[in-house]
């Protein structure tokens, strides 16, 4: 894009205004000079060829001069152009910045008001089994933003045993008095086993089955005893996959017997405000 300065055109014009001046005094004289005395033919010759070099200058600095008012006129207006162009797209990636902005507070909000959620139930339950034992029951909150709460075997079960004791029921019924006003939430009860193998000749194969019982009579006590609703629930067994302490002493394999309950907020608000995005 071809650009011009104001100074620079106006010295050009002021050049080309002196020029122009400068030819017509001369023809003026010329034709003072010619009606008012007389000269020599050789003066006359002298004159007009001298004129006619001025008319030719002339002509030609009138040419240039139009041609630089033409391409200033074009340059200016290309200016413009693109100028308006240029600011049509930054009023584009300004507006398109604020919603960005507007969408990620939103997002910042929503996540915070989960987290808060989040530990707001966590209370809840450690209010609702305060009197057990610290050893057979805990809850806390993960940085994955889940709620778990672990409970021993000791609590729950006998030794190779899927039936859930009194203790235990009463246990899971305080926390199902939390969990059936949290219908946002997705209740996963997880099994887990030491590595120790069962009895053979049992109902039970190995201790994926009896991880995976332990869950299933736990999510049957809170849907039909509890009133979980039973949209929410999920069993799994995960065996002795994922133990908590080695299994080469007795304390690290009653660790790792245990059933977990793992509170995952559904997210919907969260999905649904990413996908704006």
């Amino acid at each position: 894009m071809k650009t011009y300065s104001h100074g620079y055109d106006n010295q050009k014009n002021k050049k080309l205004t002196t020029v122009v001046n400068l030819f017509y005094l001369l023809f003026t004289l010329a034709i003072i000079i010619f009606s008012t005395s007389c000269v020599s033919k050789k003066k006359y010759k002298e004159l007009s060829t001298h004129y006619t070099q001025l008319d030719s200058n002339f002509q030609q600095l009138s040419g240039q001069y139009q041609a630089l008012n033409k391409n200033k006129n074009e340059s200016e207006q290309l200016s413009k152009s693109e100028l308006e162009k240029l600011n049509a797209e930054l009023q584009n990636k300004l507006s398109a910045l604020e919603s960005s902005n507007k969408k990620v507070a939103e997002l910042q909000a929503a996540m915070q008001k989960q987290k808060q959620s989040q530990k707001d139930l966590l209370n809840r339950i450690t209010n609702a089994l305060v009197g057990f034992n610290a050893g057979d029951l805990t809850a806390e909150l993960r940085k994955d933003g889940k709620v778990y709460v672990s409970l021993s075997e000791k609590l729950l079960f006998k030794s190779g045993k899927y039936d859930v004791d009194p203790k235990g029921k009463e246990a899971l019924q305080k926390l199902a008095g939390v969990l059936t006003q949290q219908p946002d939430l997705d209740i996963i009860v997880e099994g887990h086993t030491d590595t120790i193998p069962l009895k053979k000749g049992g109902v039970l194969k190995d201790n994926i089955d009896l991880s995976v019982m332990r869950a299933t009579s736990i999510v049957r006590l809170l849907s039909e005893d509890f009133g979980v609703s039973p949209k929410q629930l999920y069993a799994s067994g995960r065996g002795e996959s994922f133990p908590l302490a080695p299994n080469t002493t007795p304390e690290g394999r009653q660790a790792n017997r245990r059933t977990e309950i793992i509170l995952s907020p559904r997210i919907q608000e969260l999905h649904k405000l990413l996908e704006e995005s």
